[in-house]
């Protein structure tokens, strides 16, 4: 069986590469800071997002080490948009510390997830609300592509240019 093992160190360093930059750069944010000039989305809604979507990464991930589909339980709603609005107010009571060790705590529960996975799974496609038919490589580069999306509103909203768009699906 080959050894899919430096594959799965390249997509953790991957996910890595930006992350501590990211963290130091949302610590010193307002939590409150609007990000989206047409909604009421700030600095912590977006981690809320984000801290969702590679939950749910996690569980597709699982899901397919184990042979099962990921069915995302969308609550009612039409769509995945509406399933995260729904999880930022399930969350707009946590505190910003909590959320950010949150945030810290799921992306170490992926990277164990990408090194666990099953080598003769590695191309095995996967879904999560946001992302369709993804193998390994494909889900943690889209989490990646989405998380390095939403720093940058961030940062426009920190200067002052508020993105008129609202997080959305898949990149």
């Amino acid at each position: 069986m080959k050894d899919f093992t430096p594959v799965k160190q390249e997509l953790i360093a991957a996910l890595d590469a930006g992350r501590a930059a990211a963290r130091a750069f949302v610590e010193t944010l307002p939590p409150d800071l609007p990000v989206h000039a047409d909604s009421d989305w700030t600095a912590r809604d977006l981690i809320i997002h984000l801290t969702a979507l590679e939950a749910d990464t996690i569980t597709a991930m699982q899901r397919a080490a184990s042979g099962d589909n990921f069915a995302v339980d969308l609550r009612g709603q039409m769509d995945a948009t509406a399933l995260y609005e729904l999880r930022r107010r399930d969350h707009a009571d946590r505190n910003w510390d909590e959320l950010l060790r949150e945030w810290a705590r799921i992306r170490d529960q992926l990277r164990g997830l990408v090194l666990a996975f099953p080598g003769d799974q590695m191309g095995a496609t996967f879904s999560t609300p946001f992302f369709v038919d993804y193998d390994l490589a494909g889900v943690a580069g889209a989490c990646i592509a989405h998380e390095q999306r939403h720093l940058a509103e961030m940062r426009a909203a920190l200067e002052g240019q508020l993105p008129a768009e609202e997080p959305e699906g898949g990149e």
